[in-house]
C-alpha cells in the first residue's frame, strides 16, 4: 500500500545528545580513549585571570580536528556541518540550546592568541607521545618523506630578487673543518656582498618555486614528514618552501625527534633525495644506520672513458692519496674553499707519458685531478648498507607508510592544497592533517587490540573493512557464539 509522508507540526521531544549519539561511532571511541584537557596546560600563559570568558580552547582545537577529521577545509562549512550534526555536537560538548562558535571566532583566535606559539606543534607532539605511550610506535625505524603542496599564489605574480649568496651552514662548517684539520692556513672570509637572484611569489613571498623533474612547477611549499615503521604513525612535520632542497632540514629533524620523544633509532629510510654526505655524517656520529639510495647525477662534460672514471680509482687512506687504473699515483694537493672538497692530481710528466693518455685526459695538458669530500668515508660506509635484507625492508616500508599516508592525507585531509599564506599558517594546516590521521589509526589499532583476544582474527577484519567503526553490539555478540 502507497503511503505518502504527510508534514507533521512541531512538537517537542525531550531527548539528550547522549540518547541519540550512537554507541558504535568513531568520535566516541575517540573520546575515551584521548583526553584533551592537556591542551590547558599548553594554553594557560595565553589567557589572563581577569576579563570576559573566553571561548573553551579544547572546543576550537576540537573543532579544527574534526574539520581536518572529516576532511572539511572551509571554516564556515565547519560551522555549519556542526550546527546539525549529533555527533559533531556530542564530541564538542555542544548542547542543542547551545550556539556553535562563528567561524570567525576560529580566525580571530588564530590571528589574536596562537600566532607565533606552538600550541598546534605542541598538540601533535601530545599526540605522539600518547602513541608511543600505547606502544604503536618504537622510534627504531625512521622513515622519511616530503610531498608538494600547491601554494595559494598565482604563479604568474612573480618578482625576481636579489639575496646575499653565501655558502650555506653545512659548507661553512666543513671549511671550518678543514681549517682545524690544517688543509686550509687561515679560516675562510665570505664576500657578504655577493648576491644572487631568484623568483619569488608577490601574493605570499614565503613559497618556493619548485623545479623538479615529474613535479608541477610552480609556487609551492613542501611537507617534510617522518613516519615511525611499526604501524606508520606519523611522528615528525616540518614545512619550508617549494624550492628547498629535502636533506637540509633532515639532519636537525631527527635530532628533534630523538630529544623531545626520546627515540633510539637503530636506522633511518629516505628516497634519494637525501642523498647527502651531511645526512651519512651525522648519523655515523649518532650511531645509526641510514638506508638511502644513491643518486643518480648527471655526467658533466669529461675526456675520460668509462674504464678512467673516477669510480674506478682507489683511495688509499692511510696514505691519503689515489691510485688509478694504470697505476699512478694521485697526492693531496689542495683543499678547495666553498665546496667541501679536496683535490688530488697526479704528476704532469707521468700523465703526458702514459699510454692510457687519450682514455684519461685526453688532449689536456696537465695531470688527472680528482675530487674528494670532506666526508666521503661516511657515505661509503652508509652505501655499504645497500643490498642488504634490512635495506630492502626499510625502503618497502617507507613507500607503504610515507608515500600511503601522503596519499591518504591528500585525498581525506586537507592537504591537496592551501587555502593560508605563510609558513606558519601552513604548518598549522600539515601538523593538523597529521593528528587526524594519527588519531584514526589509533582509534583502529587499539580497537583491533582490543577485541583480537577475543574475536578470530580472520572474522575481525572482516567486520572491521565490512563497517569501519560501525561496530554493532549484535554483531559482536553473534561473533562471540
Amino acid at each position: 500500500m502507497l503511503k505518502r509522508a504527510e508534514s507533521k507540526q512541531m512538537k517537542m521531544s525531550f531527548v539528550t545528545l547522549e540518547e541519540l549519539m550512537p554507541q558504535e561511532h568513531f568520535l566516541r571511541d575517540l573520546d575515551r580513549l584521548v583526553d584533551f584537557d592537556f591542551i590547558y596546560d599548553k594554553v594557560a600563559d595565553l589567557y589572563s585571570n581577569t576579563g570576559r570568558p573566553s571561548i573553551d580552547p579544547v572546543v576550537m582545537i576540537k573543532m579544527l580536528l574534526i574539520g581536518y577529521i572529516y576532511g572539511i577545509d572551509s571554516e564556515r562549512k565547519l560551522e555549519q556541518e556542526i550546527t546539525v550534526n549529533i555527533a559533531y555536537r556530542w564530541f564538542l560538548g555542544i548542547d542543542f540550546d547551545e550556539r556553535v562558535p562563528d567561524h570567525s571566532t576560529i580566525s580571530q583566535l588564530r590571528r589574536r592568541k596562537f600566532d607565533g606559539t606552538t600550541i598546534f606543534r605542541d598538540v601533535f607532539d601530545e599526540i605522539v607521545r600518547k602513541c608511543f605511550e600505547a606502544g604503536l610506535i618504537d622510534g627504531k625505524l625512521l622513515l622519511t618523506d616530503s610531498t608538494h603542496i600547491r601554494a595559494n599564489a598565482r604563479n604568474d605574480l612573480r618578482e625576481v630578487i636579489e639575496v646575499p649568496d653565501t655558502p650555506s651552514e653545512y659548507i661553512q662548517k666543513l671549511d671550518r673543518e678543514a681549517y682545524e684539520l690544517g688543509l686550509i692556513k687561515e679560516p675562510v672570509e665570505y664576500d657578504t656582498t655577493k648576491t644572487k637572484e631568484i623568483t619569488k611569489s608577490v601574493t605570499d613571498p614565503e613559497c618556493g618555486l619548485m623545479k623538479r623533474p615529474g613535479k608541477p612547477t610552480g609556487f609551492h611549499y613542501l611537507n617534510h614528514q617522518t613516519c615511525d615503521s611499526k604501524h606508520g604513525m606519523i611522528t615528525d612535520v616540518f614545512v619550508t618552501a617549494g624550492n628547498i632542497k629535502d636533506s637540509v632540514p633532515h639532519v636537525k629533524r631527527i635530532e628533534y625527534q630523538i630529544e623531545k620523544f626520546g627515540f633510539n633509532p637503530d636506522a633511518i629510510c629516505a628516497d634519494g633525495g637525501y642523498d647527502s654526505r651531511e645526512v651519512y655524517e651525522a648519523m655515523i656520529k649518532k650511531d645509526i644506520a641510514a638506508y638511502i639510495p644513491q643518486r643518480e647525477k648527471p655526467t658533466p662534460n669529461c675526456n675520460y672513458t668509462e674504464e678512467y672514471s673516477p669510480n674506478n680509482f682507489i683511495y688509499d687512506t692511510d696514505n691519503d692519496c689515489y691510485l688509478c687504473p694504470a697505476g699512478r699515483i694521485l697526492k693531496y694537493s689542495s683543499y678547495c674553499k666553498g665546496k667541501g672538497v679536496k683535490r688530488y692530481a697526479a704528476k704532469k710528466s707521468e700523465c703526458q707519458n702514459c699510454p692510457h693518455k687519450e682514455k684519461c685526459i685526453g688532449k689536456s695538458k696537465i695531470g688527472r685531478r680528482i675530487e674528494r669530500h670532506l666526508h666521503e668515508e661516511a657515505k661509503e660506509k652508509q652505501m655499504q648498507h645497500a643490498g642488504t635484507p634490512e635495506y630492502y625492508e626499510a625502503m618497502r616500508l617507507r613507500k607503504i607508510w610515507c608515500e600511503g599516508n601522503f596519499s591518504h592525507q591528500k585525498e581525506r585531509h586537507n592537504l591537496r592544497r592551501t587555502r593560508k599564506r605563510g609558513i606558519e599558517r601552513v604548518t598549522e594546516q600539515c601538523l593538523l592533517s597529521a593528528c587526524a590521521l594519527n588519531l584514526k589509526r589509533l582509534v583502529e589499532i587499539l580497537f583491533l587490540l582490543q577485541y583480537s583476544a577475543i574475536i578470530p582474527v580472520r572474522k575481525l577484519f572482516g567486520l572491521f573493512l565490512l563497517k569501519k567503526y560501525q561496530f554493532v553490539n549484535s554483531t559482536v555478540e553473534i561473533l562471540h557464539r
